[in-house]
């Protein structure tokens, strides 16, 4: 009978990936869990701070969280960035940069025998295939030695009991490169028959605050690479230029840190490091994400804003996670930037597919034209500057960066209206990736909180 038909929608809202780098703040991410504020599914841990991590790692297992694992080769392989942090990583070599030959078949170090072996006894569910930024200008091997190194690593967890292990591939390159179309190409085609399921992106020198003809070029890009049929997460990237990633189908999910590892710049990896300016201090600046500008202060430019007539009202979070505004912002910064960075990607996903531009330019893209238009025109008294820390230099230098910040997103939406009313919606999109994947323990999920 007709009644009993099923209709299928032509038009679903598929899922979007969400993985987050869980960086250095892991204690903090912990607590976050813990108290049922982080509902994250997938997560990335670098393989340097896997040590330290493994309580906080137990507890997103047994919930069934994705545990992504982070070899850390391409920083390992990088002059400017063997010698940090990343030198705690299993695999690293005291003193000495992980060059080709320590990727070779037969090559004593077997790095690649050394991460099949960690991610089966840490029971990861994925591995970030070990790959290289691939615009280093000292090694024009690595496309080879990398695509090699994908085999030998399916080959290896295979061999050690890791057959329920998934491969990503990143693929860590100037964003330059990515837009030009012969190497881009060349990119693609070397990956076609690779054993991986997700492909990453980790483009250097596109920040989040990209101007609107780069992040036109970036998602035509990202279109550029649909051929491959594979999901595409864009690695190390927050903020509009990731929103619109997702609005347009250019990329199938994202991958960021929370206040960390949401930009990418490795041009100066060939480099020796520079020596630590000792007076400089070892604090690092904290910045506070404000509620729908698409933008982040500085803690005392956020507390002299909000000093002006209207200011708390204006640059005051009114979410779920600031019940007293800027004064949580402050005090919880962690906790207020979590919440914003997860409603930044699930504003869309009751969102059908083919909708998702629309919205984003009506909704999220003109609310934060709103927010920038506001908080630029916020006049604080200049003469209560110096009570922030603030001198007279840069209380003009808060004010254009604000200013800019606004002509910045005016282009960016007509921009993407224009590229939006010329593709129309039968546009093509990047396949959907597959729900967490949690196939090494799945006797132990439990219900996420």
């Amino acid at each position: 009978m007709a009644g009993n038909n099923v209709i299928a929608f032509r038009n679903p809202a598929s899922s979007l990936a969400h993985f987050i780098r869980i960086g250095e703040a892991h204690k903090k991410f912990g607590e976050l869990y813990a108290a049922g504020r982080l509902p994250i599914r997938r997560v990335v841990i670098e393989a340097s701070r896997f040590p330290f991590q493994k309580d906080f790692v137990a507890d997103l297992r047994r919930d069934g969280v994705e545990i992504v694992l982070d070899t850390q080769v391409a920083e390992l392989g990088a002059r400017a960035r063997f010698a940090g942090a990343v030198r705690n990583a299993p695999w690293a070599i005291q003193g000495q940069i992980l060059g080709p030959g320590h990727f070779a078949a037969n090559a004593s170090t077997d790095v690649i025998g050394q991460i099949a072996r960690f991610a089966v006894a840490q029971g990861v569910d994925t591995v970030l295939a070990p790959t290289h930024f691939l615009a280093d200008p000292d090694n024009s091997d690595w496309p080879s030695i990398d695509r090699a190194s994908c085999l030998a690593l399916r080959a290896a967890l295979d061999r050690e009991g890791g057959k329920h292990i998934a491969i990503d591939y990143p693929v860590i390159h100037s964003h330059v490169a990515i837009n030009d179309a012969s190497q881009r190409s060349e990119v693609v085609s070397a990956l076609n028959d690779l054993p991986f399921d997700n492909l990453w992106l980790r483009l250097s020198g596109l920040g989040h605050d990209a101007r609107p003809q780069t992040t036109r070029q970036f998602l035509l890009s990202l279109q550029g690479i649909h051929n491959l049929g594979c999901p595409i997460i864009i690695d190390h990237l927050d903020g509009l230029l990731g929103q619109a990633a997702l609005a347009f189908g250019a990329a199938s999910g994202l991958a960021h840190g929370i206040m960390e590892r949401n930009q990418f710049d490795a041009r100066s990896w060939h480099k020796e490091p520079e020596p630590r300016d000792e007076d400089s201090g070892f604090g690092k600046m904290t910045y506070v994400p404000i509620p729908g500008l698409a933008k982040s202060l500085k803690r005392n430019e956020l507390e002299f804003l909000s000093s002006a007539r209207g200011g708390k009202r204006a640059v005051g979070c009114q979410d779920v996670c600031c019940a007293h505004g800027v004064t949580n912002m402050v005090s919880d910064t962690r906790q207020h930037a979590a919440r914003q960075a997860f409603a930044a990607v699930e504003v869309f996903i009751p969102v059908p597919d083919h909708n998702r531009e629309q919205f984003f330019l009506e909704k999220p893209l003109r609310d934060t034209e709103r927010i920038a238009r506001t908080i630029k025109d916020l006049r604080p008294n200049i003469k209560e500057a110096p009570r922030f820390a603030i001198d007279q230099k840069g209380a003009a230098s808060l004010t254009k960066r604000l200013t800019d910040h606004h002509g910045r997103v005016v282009k960016l939406s007509d921009t993407l209206a224009l590229m939006h009313e010329t593709r129309g919606k039968g546009a093509p999109r990047a396949k959907t990736a597959a729900g967490p994947r949690i196939s090494g323990h799945s006797d132990n999920i439990q219900q996420m909180r």
